[in-house]
């Protein structure tokens, strides 16, 4: 299943949909991301971690990011990766084992409308995660687990100005449509955020201006 390109550019995004697509994608994901891997540590960067902070990774995939998290907030710290799709929470969670990080580190297999924990963010990382961004009650359960003022860090992928980044936009687009239910909002993914009160500044952008790097605070 993918994507129908017209609809989805006002469509919500759709769990169904997205288990159905990352079930597929799972298995050689990884393989996909070598790309990204800069932009990711840059973004880690950003959000400066400390010893004994909470960091929450959204919609962490088979949790690339999880070592270095846990290795930022170290022993007295704690790391929670948060992940729709069963396949790759699964892989996920064979990362921590192999990395030995399960001493601060866990993934919880869930829709983010659904987490629920005892824990407070300090930090939230979100790497090409534009479902989540255009789930209003995926953010509003996201800020109900954030300390005041937790700070954010976002990768994604964004559009350019159409009148001359149509070609960019169709190509990236085209690509995109077995990793994302909905185009809504992408001149500007992190609106929703904005309107519930975050602070949110561009960093970079990269790859022809078609990904950025997003930091700011929450409310």
């Amino acid at each position: 299943m993918t994507v129908p390109l017209l609809n989805s550019f006002v469509a919500p995004p759709s769990q169904q949909l997205a288990q159905s697509n990352y079930r597929r994608l799972a298995k050689n994901y990884d393989a996909t991301c070598g790309r990204i891997e800069k932009l990711r540590l840059t973004a880690i960067n950003a959000l400066d971690l400390k010893l004994g902070e909470v960091i929450f990774d959204i919609a962490c995939g088979t949790g690339p990011a999880l070592p270095e998290l846990a290795k930022r907030v170290g022993s007295s710290g704690r790391v929670m990766g948060v992940e729709l799709s069963e396949e790759m929470a699964l892989q996920a969670g064979q990362r921590i084992i192999d990395t030995d990080i399960s001493e601060n580190t866990q993934v919880v297999q869930t829709a983010v409308t659904d987490f629920a924990t005892n824990l407070r963010a300090d930090a939230v990382l979100m790497c090409y995660t534009h479902d989540v961004l255009q789930s209003p009650l995926s953010l509003d359960r996201l800020l109900l687990t954030c300390k005041p003022g937790a700070r954010i860090a976002i990768l994604g992928m964004k559009t350019l100005p159409w009148l001359w980044g149509w070609p960019v936009n169709a190509v990236n687009l085209y690509r995109a449509r077995h990793y994302m239910t909905t185009f809504a909002s992408l001149d500007r993914p992190w609106r929703l955020l904005e309107q519930r009160g975050a602070k949110i500044t561009m960093l970079q952008t990269a790859l022809m201006g078609s990904a950025y790097i997003a930091v700011g605070t929450l409310p």
